[in-house]
């Protein structure tokens, strides 16, 4: 379903475009937006400059007539009829003229052809009435004219990124992205309990114009060993409340399962994957988490305790959507004094845009305020 899909017509929200140039439509039966204060369909007022004229114009030939029919009974002389006629025909044209041009208005419009035509020329007002397909092209040549010229060695493929970079305008993403991590280390079972709270609000940019689909997602790495105990510890505690489009509160702790599988143990230390699923048909799609449509936002808050080896002494969190604040707080809860490093990551990040601070002791927080992309995120790496 493409951003600027035509065929689609809907009664959502007031507009707020003021004039032509900030309207992305072509024509009000184009729009989406409630059309009842539409600038498009504010009426003229019925007195104008140019109706005032017309008028004036239409009385000095009704003038004009009555003096020629009044002079041509009282005054005689030679070639008196042919004058007072003459004067006749000029009041009769003066008025049909001027009754025609305020049927037709010609000035008003001599006036639109004239915008018209300047319009035409000098403006970008013909791009609204392109389809998505047109716009698309239109965009990829226009970049690779405007970035090729005089550069002809410019890398191979580096261009596309413009591609994918557009193609997020049109996805979910986040206002907000908050996550927290306490570790514990357990030294009866040799491993480390990690206890994640997660509060995040998603926005659709199409607004109520298409729905929007997320899956709420968790996933573990394990070393099992074939030991099917170690897959049961590997997700507990699981607790997930939604809001979807401001309405109540739900809680779908009650609709979740989890499912394992294999992984290569040559290229990673564990040797299963552990993944929430969904219960119900209503909550599953093509991809495994809870499938959940939304129109305008979803807020999603939820925490759940995972377990992992003592000696995994990483942590890499990376972001499915794109997120404008990003905050990751880390916290190892131990006596024993241990060294925590953070850092951030990101396609366009730059020192500037982002502040690790390390509040308490074996604790780092990690905040960005410019964009992160999908799969830009964060590291945390702790030493015992």
């Amino acid at each position: 379903m493409g951003l600027f899909d035509k065929s689609k017509k809907f009664e959502t929200r007031t507009c707020n475009f003021t004039n032509l140039s900030e309207c992305p439509y072509a024509s009000v039966d184009e729009c989406k937006f409630n059309k009842k204060n539409c600038f498009r369909k504010k009426k003229a007022p019925i007195f104008t400059i140019t109706t005032l004229k017309i008028l004036v114009v239409i009385l000095i030939g009704l003038l004009i007539a009555l003096v020629s029919i009044y002079l041509d009974a009282k005054v005689k002389f030679t070639g008196s009829h042919l004058v007072f006629g003459a004067l006749s025909s000029i009041a009769v044209s003066l008025i049909a003229g001027a009754v025609l041009a305020w049927m037709i208005d010609i000035p008003s419009k001599l006036k639109e052809y004239e915008n018209s035509i300047v319009n035409a020329l000098v403006s970008n007002n013909y791009l609204k009435s392109l389809d998505e397909e047109r716009l698309t092209q239109l965009r990829k040549d226009v970049t690779e004219q405007l970035h090729k010229v005089n550069v002809p060695c410019m890398a191979r493929g580096l261009i596309d990124i413009d591609q994918k970079i557009c193609n997020l305008l049109k996805q979910p993403y986040y206002t907000r992205y908050r996550q927290t991590v306490v570790c514990k280390k357990d030294e009866e079972n040799g491993v480390i309990v990690k206890h994640h709270t997660i509060d995040y609000k998603l926005i659709n940019p199409y607004s109520v114009n298409s729905k929007a689909t997320e899956y709420i997602s968790i996933a573990n790495l394990v070393l099992s060993n074939g030991k099917d105990n170690m897959k049961d510890k590997a997700i507990t505690d699981v607790r997930i409340r939604c809001i979807i489009d401001d309405g109540q509160a739900q809680n779908l702790s009650s609709e979740i399962e989890f499912d394992s599988s294999s992984v290569d143990s040559r290229e990673t230390f564990y040797d299963t994957k552990v993944e929430l699923v969904a219960k119900k048909d209503s909550y599953k799609g093509d991809k495994k988490g809870l499938k959940i449509e939304f129109d305008k936002s979803l807020e999603v808050k939820m925490s759940y305790d995972i377990v992992v080896d003592k000696d995994d002494i990483s942590f890499t969190k990376r972001l499915r959507h794109p997120a404008k604040n990003f905050r990751l707080d880390y916290t190892f809860e131990t006596t024993s004094p241990i060294k925590i490093f953070g850092q951030l990551f990101g396609t366009e990040l730059k020192q500037s845009d982002f502040l690790i601070r390390y509040p308490l002791p074996n604790s780092v927080s990690l905040e960005s305020f410019e964009w992160l992309l999908p799969d830009n995120g964060a590291i945390v790496v702790t030493y015992i």
